[in-house]
Formats: C-alpha cells, sequence, structure tokens
C-alpha cells in the first residue's frame, strides 16, 4: 500500500509540473505576441512539445535525445546540436527523475566512464591553463563550446551506464536512432544550399548519415539473410547506395566493414558472407575499369572509389590517397607536437583570427579552413597537437579498455535478440570509428563526443543482457 500510495504522489507532482510547464508556456507565448517576439513564441511552443513528448515516453525518455543524436547540424532557434542538446535532456531527467524516485540508481557498469577520467581531468587541465570561459553559443575564441561537447557527452555516458534497455527497449532504440537520422537527411534536402558544382550539399555531406543505419539491419540480418528478406534489403540498398553517392569514402566504408564484421558475431553465414564480398569486389573492379573508357559515373561516385587507380573526374586530380593537403595537416600537426609535446598548442583556446593568419601564410585556402576547424585528419597526432602526447596517451587507454571489455562482451549476447542487434550496433560503429582514426578523423572534440555518447547506449544495452529477469527472449 505504501508503494502504491508513493507512485501516485509522484504522478501527482509530475502533473503538477507538467500543467506549470504548460501555464508558463501560454503567458511567455502570449508575451512574445504582444511585443512582436517570435522568437520567444517559437522557443516556448518547441519546448512544450518537447516537455510533452518526455513526459509521454515516461520511463523511455532516453528515447528523445536518442532521436536528437542524430542531428549532427546546430538547430535552428535552440542553438545547440543534436548531441548537446540530447545529453542535456537526458542528464536533466535522470537525476529529476532520481530526485522524484522515479527512477533508481541502479548498479551500473562504470568502467568505461571511470577509463575516461585520465583524458577528461588532462582536457580540463589544458582549459584551466587556457581559461576561455564557457561560451555555448560561440566565441570569438575557440573553447567554451567544444569543452562544453565533450563534458556534457561524458556525464550522457554516465547516466546510461545507471540504465538498463530490456528487450523492448532495444527494439525501440533501433527505430528511433535510423529515425534520427533520417529525419536529419530529409530536412538537409529540403533545406540544404546548392554548392559551386551544382550538387545539393547533402549529397556530399549529409547522405553521409545513412551510413549510421545501414548498419542496422547488417546487425540484425547477415548479408546472405538480406538477399531473401525484401524491406531489409531495400532498407540497406538504399541507405548504401546514397552513403556511396555522398562522395564520402568513410561513409562508403563503413557499411562495408559493419557487414564483414558483423557474421563473425552472429555466429552465422561466414563462408557465405566472404564470398559475396569477393563477388562484390569483383564488381566494383569492373566498374573502375570501365570508368572514363566505357562510361563516366556520377561526379560523387567517383569522389567515393577516387582512392583506386582509375581514369577520374579531372577534378578529383588530387583527391584519391594523393590529398596534398592531407600530408600537410598533419606535418604542420607533427610541428606543433615537436614544439609543446606536454601541452599543444592551447587545446581549444586559440585565437581564430591568429589561426586564420598562420593558415593564410602557410598554404592555400583548404589549409587553412581545416586549420580553424582542428581537423588535422588523424585523430592522435590532432588530440597530441590540440592538448599534448599526453591527452593522446590517455585517450588511447580508454580505447583499449572500450574495444578490450567491449569484445568481451559481445561474445555473450543471446542470439537473434534486440540486445545482440544493438550491442554489436554500436560496438562495431565504434571498432570503424578506430579505423578511422589513423586514416580521418575530425575535430578531437567531436571525436570525444560521438564515441562517449555510442559507449554509453552501448553500456545500457550491455546491463540489459547481465539483467537476466528483465530480459524475455523472443
Amino acid at each position: 500500500m505504501a508503494r502504491e500510495a508513493d507512485a501516485a504522489l509522484q504522478a501527482k507532482i509530475l502533473q503538477i509540473g507538467f500543467v506549470l510547464v504548460f501555464i508558463a508556456t501560454f503567458l511567455y507565448a502570449v508575451r512574445g505576441m504582444m511585443y512582436g517576439s517570435t522568437k520567444v513564441t517559437k522557443l516556448l511552443a518547441v519546448g512544450l512539445l518537447g516537455a510533452s513528448l518526455i513526459f509521454a515516453l515516461d520511463e523511455r525518455y532516453w528515447l528523445f535525445p536518442t532521436f536528437l543524436f542524430g542531428f549532427f547540424r546546430t538547430i535552428p532557434l535552440l542553438k545547440f546540436t543534436g548531441a548537446e542538446l540530447g545529453s542535456l535532456i537526458l542528464i536533466a531527467m535522470f537525476f529529476v527523475r532520481l530526485a522524484l524516485r522515479r527512477d533508481h540508481w541502479d548498479k551500473g557498469y562504470c568502467w568505461y566512464a571511470v577509463a575516461a577520467l585520465p583524458f577528461l581531468a588532462w582536457m580540463c587541465l589544458i582549459w584551466s591553463m587556457n581559461p576561455v570561459g564557457m561560451n555555448m553559443f560561440g566565441s570569438s575564441k575557440i573553447g567554451g563550446r567544444f569543452y562544453f561537447k565533450v563534458i556534457l557527452a561524458f556525464l550522457a555516458m554516465l547516466c546510461f551506464s545507471f540504465k538498463k534497455f530490456n528487450e523492448s527497449d532495444c527494439k525501440y532504440l533501433a527505430w528511433t536512432i535510423s529515425l534520427g537520422y533520417l529525419t536529419y537527411v530529409l530536412s538537409s534536402i529540403l533545406w540544404g544550399d546548392k554548392d559551386e558544382m551544382g550538387l545539393v550539399d547533402t549529397v556530399h555531406y549529409d547522405f553521409i548519415r545513412l551510413s549510421f543505419i545501414a548498419p542496422v539491419f547488417l546487425c540484425r540480418f547477415t548479408v546472405p539473410e538480406l538477399f531473401v528478406r525484401f524491406w531489409p534489403f531495400m532498407g540497406v540498398l538504399i541507405c548504401f547506395g546514397l552513403s556511396v553517392y555522398s562522395g564520402n569514402r568513410t561513409a562508403t566504408a563503413r557499411p562495408v566493414l559493419v557487414g564483414l564484421m558483423a557474421p563473425f558475431f552472429l555466429k552465422r553465414d561466414r563462408v557465405r558472407t566472404v564470398l559475396i564480398c569477393i563477388a562484390g569486389v569483383i564488381a566494383v573492379t569492373m566498374l573502375v575499369y570501365g570508368q572514363g573508357r566505357t562510361w563516366n559515373l556520377p561526379y560523387a561516385i567517383q569522389r567515393s572509389l577516387s582512392f583506386l587507380p582509375g581514369k577520374w573526374d579531372w577534378r578529383l586530380r588530387n583527391y584519391g590517397f594523393q590529398d596534398n593537403f592531407r600530408k600537410k595537416l598533419r606535418m604542420y600537426a607533427r610541428e606543433h607536437i615537436a614544439e609543446r609535446p606536454w601541452f599543444g598548442d592551447g587545446g581549444f583556446s586559440l585565437d581564430y583570427e591568429e589561426m586564420a593568419w598562420t593558415a593564410a601564410n602557410r598554404d592555400q585556402e583548404s589549409i587553412n579552413l581545416h586549420v580553424l576547424s582542428r581537423n588535422w585528419h588523424n585523430v592522435w597526432l590532432g588530440m597530441a597537437a590540440d592538448f599534448g602526447i599526453p591527452l593522446s596517451v590517455a585517450w588511447a587507454l580508454f580505447m583499449a579498455v572500450l574495444l578490450l571489455h567491449g569484445l568481451k562482451d559481445a561474445k555473450r549476447l543471446p542470439s537473434r535478440s534486440w540486445h545482440e542487434t544493438m550491442y554489436l550496433y554500436f560496438f562495431l560503429l565504434i571498432v570503424t570509428e578506430f579505423v578511422n582514426f589513423f586514416f580521418n578523423g575530425g575535430h578531437s572534440a567531436k571525436t570525444a563526443e560521438l564515441i562517449f555518447i555510442w559507449t554509453g547506449l552501448m553500456t545500457a544495452v550491455r546491463n540489459g543482457v547481465h539483467n537476466r529477469e528483465t530480459f524475455p527472449v523472443k
């Protein structure tokens, strides 16, 4: 009886809170209309919609942040990226629900968060040595926004470490995260700009996000199984085809690598998958050989394949593996490391104008842009250049714990379950991203943000697998 009374009281508190939010939103909306502030009205309307959705989801409130994780750019009006906003909502709701006793602080698997502490500590040390404040909406100094990303993602990983996703949760997670990426791509198609080559920007950039959807299918079904399942096959075909059309080699490789690795964890169709891949290699070889001789592939597809020898479009003359600007960026990163091996060149605290001037005096515009974005095209060199060699070492230790423990848990997944699907999904994405660290890789803050979020979700799935009483095998 006491528990029922407690639950009723908690429900009442939530209802009262929702009513107060609704009233406050209505009053501020009226105020916004009276003073002509449409931004305030829209902002509060979005807030009300989000609050309503979170309350409706109740204990599955984490689905809304998971949906937002698919948005990589800054969301208009809100001034946050999807990962930032999603992490904020997740952290706030986790602790609010704890305070209201709607959630329990169950014993979680926190080894990954513990392993990430040296990385976080060294990053904050460099920040304290080069203070730039915490301006979330951008600044003339690189700093607050990027530190904010990493810290939020770490806290989100910690919150997920205390969650336990059951079989239904994992199924909802698969649909939600896929819908997040798909919504982002569709919004970009509708409102994307044209580039100087006449292609829509989404063709090169935003179709990349579809390469995160195809692995969901590939972790659920092996490649041979997909050939006899119409809708999953069409889903992979469309997502993979548009990933290739993005012109991005990483997006092209991601589903291929996951499709190759998944059968060895799923423990089925290994030989047939390898044979299909061999047939695929032969088909690509014929396609590349005929390019420029018998046919001309679209420019974006040529861009995805340009690392192979062939007769490519003249615009790709210096693209493939002959990217001089990538070699020069890495050379400059090594120069930074040689000058300041312990503390790097100040983390995210350099002045934009100083960086632009230095870059402009070094090389062409592409170098300028990549230096400004702190994109050294090698994660290990980039972290060491920005924060010193100790940060790269700390990140290597975190990745070692993540990959070794992740591999160990991957061997204990219930066969053909959604737990298996989603655990492998996040683990194999982390593996493919780890491979990418050596060849490409982006901003060190965005790298850490992405890996921390995936690690948190993977941990919540892992906790559900080990929580047998809440795992109905279907």
